[in-house]
C-alpha cells in the first residue's frame, strides 16, 4: 500500500475528527452526550496526529521530537469515553458526575509518563492499551442490547428508539480495534512484510473516517437520539408487588375491555405510559400484569392485537384490494420490517402467505 494513500487518508480524517468535534462543542443545546461525542472524536483525531508527526515533520521542517508519544496516550480514552457516549443515551437524566472521571484515570497516567518522556512504559504501552479497551467494548455491546429489551416494556413502536445505528458503531470501531491489534501483534511476531501492515493501517484509517461521519451525522439529523427515552429503563422486580390476586384479575379485565373497545393499538405512537393514563393503572401494575399475566412484554402484548386486526383484514373480503403496506399501516404498525417480523413470530408465515392461504382455502 502506498505511504502517501496512507498519510493522506489519515490528514483528511484528522482534519474531519477535528471540525466534527469542535461542531458539536459550538451547538447552542449542547448536552453530556454532545460534549462526550466531541471529546471521542477529538481523542481520535489526536492518537491520529501522533501517527502522522513524521510526515509534518517532514512537512514543516521543525523539530516535533518533544510532542512524540503524547498523541498515544489519547487512545486510552477510546474505550472510556465510547462507554460513556453509550451510557449517556442509553441512560435517562444522565450526567457526568465526579465518580465517572475514574474511567479516565489511566488515560492521566499514561498522559504525563508520554509528557515527560519517561521510557519504561515502552515495552507496554501497546498491549496495555489493547487490553484497556476490549473490556468498554463488551460492555458498550451488551449496555445496547440491554437497552434494546427493556424498550420493549415501555414501548409499542421501537425502530427509532432501538439504537442500531450506536450498535453498527460500536460494532465499527471492535472492528477497526481487531485491525490494529492484528497489526500489531503481526509486528512484534515479525509474521508478514510491510505491505500487509500498511493494508491493515489503510483499513482501520478508513473505518475510522467512515464511522465518524456516519456517528457524527446521525447526531445531526436525529438529535432525539441524545434525549434517552422518556421512562426510567430498569429491569422491573415483582416479588415485593402488593398487587392481590382479585386486583390482578380486575386489572386484566379493565385492560382487555379497554383494548377490547377503544382500540389503542391502532395508535404507533402507543406506549405503556398512554395506556396507564387511560385505564388509571400505574405503569408498573401494568407492566406486571402483562409480564406475569400475559408472558409478554408491552412490544410484543400490543402486537398481538395489531396482528389479530391484520389477519382479520387480510382475510377480509371488503378489503381484499388493500395491499400489505397498507394494512400495516391502519393496524398500527410505521414499518414494514417490524410488520413482517412480528408477523411471522405470531403466525409462523409472512402477511403475503397468509393471505395466500387463506385465499386458497377460501
Amino acid at each position: 500500500m502506498n505511504r502517501y494513500i496512507i498519510d493522506t487518508l489519515a490528514i483528511v480524517t484528522t482534519i474531519l475528527l477535528l471540525i466534527f468535534s469542535l461542531f458539536l462543542l459550538t451547538l447552542k443545546k449542547r448536552n453530556s452526550s454532545h460534549i462526550l461525542l466531541s471529546a471521542f472524536l477529538f481523542s481520535n483525531a489526536i492518537y491520529i496526529i501522533d501517527f502522522l508527526l513524521p510526515v509534518l515533520v517532514e512537512i514543516l521542517n521543525v523539530d516535533l521530537s518533544a510532542l512524540y508519544g503524547i498523541g498515544f496516550s489519547f487512545g486510552f480514552l477510546f474505550g472510556p469515553l465510547l462507554y460513556l457516549y453509550t451510557r449517556s443515551i442509553t441512560v435517562k437524566d444522565f450526567t457526568f458526575d465526579r465518580k465517572l472521571l475514574v474511567h479516565l484515570f489511566v488515560f492521566g497516567i499514561i498522559f504525563l509518563i508520554k509528557l515527560f518522556h519517561l521510557k519504561f512504559i515502552l515495552p507496554v504501552e501497546y498491549p496495555l492499551l489493547h487490553i484497556q479497551i476490549f473490556p468498554y467494548m463488551l460492555v458498550c455491546f451488551f449496555s445496547i442490547l440491554s437497552y434494546r429489551r427493556e424498550i420493549k416494556k415501555y414501548y409499542s413502536a421501537i425502530e427509532h428508539l432501538n439504537l442500531t445505528w450506536l450498535l453498527y458503531v460500536v460494532g465499527a470501531f471492535f472492528i477497526m480495534w481487531m485491525l490494529d491489534l492484528s497489526a500489531y501483534l503481526i509486528y512484534i511476531l515479525n509474521d508478514a512484510g510491510p505491505g500487509l501492515l500498511s493494508v491493515l493501517t489503510f483499513l482501520s484509517l478508513g473505518i475510522n473516517f467512515v464511522f465518524s461521519i456516519l456517528i457524527f451525522f446521525k447526531a445531526i439529523r436525529n438529535p432525539e437520539v441524545f434525549s434517552g427515552i422518556p421512562v426510567p429503563v430498569k429491569g422491573q422486580k415483582y416479588e415485593k408487588s402488593r398487587l392481590t390476586e382479585p386486583e390482578k384479575q380486575e386489572y386484566i379485565s379493565t385492560l382487555e375491555n379497554y383494548f377490547r373497545e377503544n382500540r389503542p393499538y391502532l395508535d404507533p405512537k402507543l406506549s405503556i405510559s398512554d395506556v396507564a393514563e387511560k385505564v388509571d393503572i400505574t405503569v408498573r401494575d401494568i407492566s406486571q400484569i402483562i409480564n406475569e399475566s400475559f408472558k409478554k412484554n408491552f412490544y410484543d402484548f400490543i402486537n398481538s392485537y395489531r396482528i389479530d386486526e391484520a389477519k382479520q383484514m387480510l382475510t377480509n373480503v371488503d378489503d381484499e384490494k388493500k395491499t400489505v403496506l397498507e394494512i400495516l399501516y391502519e393496524v398500527g404498525f410505521n414499518s414494514k420490517s417490524a410488520f413482517n417480523t412480528a408477523f411471522k413470530k405470531h403466525t409462523g408465515v409472512t402477511p403475503t402467505d397468509f393471505r395466500h392461504q387463506k385465499t386458497q382455502a377460501a
